[in-house]
């Protein structure tokens, strides 16, 4: 009996996703739990592995192709013997993924076999990132034999094929003047280059719509300050000591400034429940959070992604440290699980780290508070009428003012001020 599978819920909120890449093709044999295909969410990149084990018999959605959830994306023939994992009666609704759950169980009845399709020729292996270098080179992954596991074409494989082309290149043109160098080549008088229409999807479609919500349904309120972090740097110097004579190498490493700021924000929000909330307009409610799940944005290269630190009041700075980091490097490998992007109540976005002195955060929709900071360098300033010079760290704090006024967003930045320039006042939370 054929079973056909379907797309699985993969998170709140998400009704459909767009298919990145399939690992299959119509005619392979296949082992339960191996992957099967990649899908781009409005968050994330979300790895769906085989229901079954057994025979793929067709593949019902093609890559750039988005499909809703319920709908089929693969049929299969299970091997025989093999347990069926729960199927999906007619009219039933698709199962939901559980967080942390170890498969997907969204498979449904065909009844009879689906005829088996003509086997088509087997996409080549590659991620995401390397398709899109080979398409703006103009390489055929068609063409490359993959170095990667499995056959899977790398980035090396391609960069390699651009190179034998640019080699290839300058020989013909070399024979062409007679052994002599190439003249350069200008475009005629009059020509112009071909625009690239590149199509807004995935993460870069999710992060459009979500800014232009934001800016436009959000009256930004922004609080500006330099902040003298001398007291701060000092700490996470002797933090980072305190985790090498531990022997904890890891921890040490991920001691930088955002887990620092992160628990200083953390500690902070139970004191200004209204910058840890949200507001429903249309219900004229104000929803105070009962955690503090801080949203860290990560420079990625599909786009700003915003992983959440849960319950980042009860960790401590080395739990949150090596959190961030573990999100920060899920994020940049296309490999976040739905829940790791779910329930942000409150965003921290250091673009320091990218050398941006100060920057405007915007706010996420559900959320009232961005937090961004700048570039710590060290500036003259006066201190006890004297001129000296000290680590300045200036930090932009955007408040939802339909939520905060200036004084009660001014109230919360002051607090937290108040601890990056004293964090021994914060010394029982720093272990």
């Amino acid at each position: 009996m054929a079973l056909e599978f379907v797309l699985p819920d993969v998170g709140e909120g998400i009704d459909a996703a767009e298919i990145v890449e399939w690992h299959v093709a119509a005619g392979d044999r296949v082992n339960e739990d191996q992957p099967l295909v990649d899908i781009q969410t409005d968050k994330a990149v979300v790895a769906i592995p085989c229901p079954t084990t057994g025979e793929v018999l067709e593949l019902r959605a093609q890559v750039g192709e988005t499909i809703e959830v319920g709908q089929v994306l693969a049929v299969f023939e299970p091997a025989a013997g093999d347990a069926a994992p729960t199927v999906k009666a007619a009219g039933d609704e698709a199962p939901a993924i559980k967080p942390g759950a170890d498969s997907v169980p969204a498979v449904s009845s065909g009844g009879d076999a689906a005829p088996a399709q003509p086997i088509q020729p087997r996409r080549p292996l590659a991620s995401p990132a390397v398709r899109k270098l080979a398409r703006t080179s103009g390489i055929e992954l068609s063409s490359l034999s993959g170095s990667g596991e499995g056959g899977r074409i790398t980035r090396d494989d391609v960069e390699a094929a651009l190179a034998g082309r640019s080699g290839s290149a300058e020989r013909s043109a070399s024979e062409v003047n007679g052994g002599g160098t190439a003249p350069p080549s200008f475009a005629t008088p009059g020509e112009s280059a071909h625009d690239e229409i590149v199509p807004l999807r995935g993460t870069r479609r999710a992060i459009a719509r979500a800014l232009t919500q934001s800016w436009q349904t959000i009256p930004h309120v922004i609080d500006y300050r330099e902040v003298d972090a001398g007291e701060l740097v000092e700490t996470r110097l002797a933090l980072r000591a305190r985790a090498v004579r531990r022997g904890d190498a890891r921890v040490a490493e991920a001691l930088t400034l955002t887990p620092l700021i992160i628990k200083m924000v953390a500690a902070t929000l139970p004191l200004h429940p209204y910058a840890n909330a949200s507001v429903d307009l249309e219900r004229e409610e104000i929803t105070l959070r009962a955690e503090c799940n801080i949203a860290v944005a990560v420079a990625a290269e599909q786009g700003l992604i915003t992983p959440v630190v849960h319950r980042a009041q009860r960790k401590s700075i080395g739990e949150i440290g090596l959190e961030v980091g573990e999100l920060a490097q899920a994020a940049r490998e296309n490999r976040l699980r739905p829940e790791q992007l779910r329930g942000g109540t409150f965003t921290v976005n250091n673009y320091g780290s990218l050398g941006i002195w100060l920057g405007t955060p915007i706010i996420p929709p559900g959320q009232v508070v961005n937090f961004g900071l700048g570039k710590l360098e060290e500036r003259a300033v006066v201190r006890a009428g004297e001129i000296v010079i000290r680590p300045i760290i200036p930090i932009a704090v955007s408040g939802d003012h339909r939520i905060l006024d200036g004084h009660t967003l001014a109230a919360f930045v002051s607090d937290v001020v108040e601890l990056i320039e004293r964090p021994s006042l914060l010394a029982g939370e720093l272990r």
